[in-house]
């Protein structure tokens, strides 16, 4: 009987270490890897930049431009953190297109459908003319493609729930402001 407790306890505590994980991208963990930890890992993908604070998570930004990531056209990934150093965002930006109309389709559709494989699809915009969006959820983590019509670039951002709160409560400040000021200049 004994046998039987420990075996559940240890399925139960791998169960529960799994549950509260990050989502992995690009050999880092959004909510777990530290500000060194990103470091020593980007390292390896290209020269490390100091892109400034985030307006939305109050920590550090660092940026490759034309990382190594093993991802096709991968212009240039943003780590994004929090205050307390732990990574809350990675934004790649990619090429919409690989050089004709038609194939900018395609290449939206092959990272919708990478990332369909590994999370759960909660909205996909795909008219056949127009902004393109896919919005997948993981524990903890939303991932968006964004990929506007007009733009010969693309972003696919992971990001925490936390991060996504706080970059949208300031958005919609923001906005309440500026309209507020537009007000008052009539």
């Amino acid at each position: 009987m004994l046998g039987f407790r420990w075996t559940a306890m240890l399925f139960a505590s791998a169960f529960w270490l799994s549950a509260h994980a990050g989502t992995k991208v690009i050999n880092v963990e959004l909510g777990v890897s530290t500000l060194e930890q990103v470091r020593k890992e980007a390292a390896s993908a290209g020269r490390i930049q100091n892109a400034g604070t985030s307006t939305w998570s109050k920590g550090p930004i660092l940026q490759i431009d034309n990382p190594d990531l093993g991802i096709e056209g991968v212009k240039s990934v943003q780590y994004i953190f929090d205050a307390a150093g732990k990574l809350s965002a990675v934004v790649m930006t990619m090429p919409a297109t690989k050089g004709m109309a038609d194939l900018e389709k395609r290449r939206f559709d092959e990272v919708a459908s990478v990332l369909g494989e590994k999370y759960k699809l909660a909205k996909k915009v795909r008219p056949s003319v127009g902004d393109r969006y896919a919005k997948f959820t993981a524990p903890d983590t939303v991932i968006e493609i964004d990929a506007p019509h007009m733009s010969f670039d693309m972003e696919v951002r992971y990001m925490t729930n936390a991060f996504l709160k706080a970059f949208n409560s300031g958005v919609s400040t923001g906005a309440a402001e500026q309209r507020a000021n537009e007000k008052s200049k009539f």
